[in-house]
């Protein structure tokens, strides 16, 4: 095959993985606490020695490597009204346990599990400063920098964390990520960031421009079909005019 139809090929591949990647994107616009993700080339990972073997997001030798990227960037709060749901204004990931281990999220949009203990909608633990939060009453009220009270009892405060390098997350669900074994999540002092409750953090995927990227992406798409067809009939035409005379 012409090596021309292996690089259009390779080319319309990524574009597919792309496009993807943002219907996923789309598909989590109204996803509490969602972070987008971001496709990301890296061109010059495309080493002479790497034509041997294919090494990690590489899908041919023919085509730079492709990894899926997280972008972090808080997104809109939108008012609930709702005394459990609570926003995070700034840096910083709730840490909640899942039966795997510690999760971190900006999903703030919580609930009250069987065993009366503050949870996330999966009716994991929301961690606070002394573990679990217990909640036992009618009346819910959550401070700025956490501090929850139940019927005007104080009964913990709600524990943010953060990581020197958040490109080492990975996600472990829609809104949810999971920190590798050897990183180590670090408590925001007080002031670094603040809660509000009766918020929750919206997701932070721009429909209009990922519609756009879709269209773009589609259309780089369409232009490598048309390179694969031009070159085919390119082919067909040689090898069937090969021998003949005038």
């Amino acid at each position: 095959m012409s090596g021309t139809i292996y690089q259009a090929a390779a080319g319309a591949l990524l574009q597919q993985m792309r496009l993807d990647m943002l219907s996923n994107n789309l598909a989590n616009v109204n996803t509490t606490g969602y972070k987008a993700d971001q496709p990301v080339f890296r061109v010059n990972a495309v080493q002479p020695e790497a034509q041997k073997g294919l090494g990690p997001g590489r899908i041919t030798s023919y085509a730079p490597p492709l990894s899926a990227g997280t972008d972090f960037t808080p997104g809109a709060l939108a008012e609930t009204g709702n005394d459990l749901d609570v926003a995070i204004v700034g840096q910083g990931f709730f840490e909640v346990q899942s039966p795997d281990g510690p999760r971190y999220t900006r999903n703030g949009s919580f609930a009250i599990n069987d065993q009366g203990v503050l949870s996330t909608a999966e009716g994991w633990p929301v961690l606070g400063q002394n573990g679990p939060i217990t909640i036992d009453g009618s009346r819910v009220e959550i401070g700025e920098q956490g501090d929850v009270y139940v019927d005007d009892e104080s009964v913990g405060a709600i524990r943010l964390v953060d990581f020197p390098n958040t490109e080492s997350l990975r996600k472990a669900g829609d809104a949810v990520f999971i920190a590798p074994e050897d990183v180590a999540s670090q408590s925001l002092e007080d002031g670094q960031a603040l809660m509000a409750q009766g918020f929750v953090e919206t997701s932070n995927v721009n429909a209009i421009k990922t519609m756009t990227d879709v269209i773009e992406t589609l259309r780089i798409f369409e232009t490598y079909q048309r390179i694969i067809r031009h070159v085919d009939d390119t082919n067909a035409k040689a090898v069937s005019d090969v021998g003949k005379t005038v």
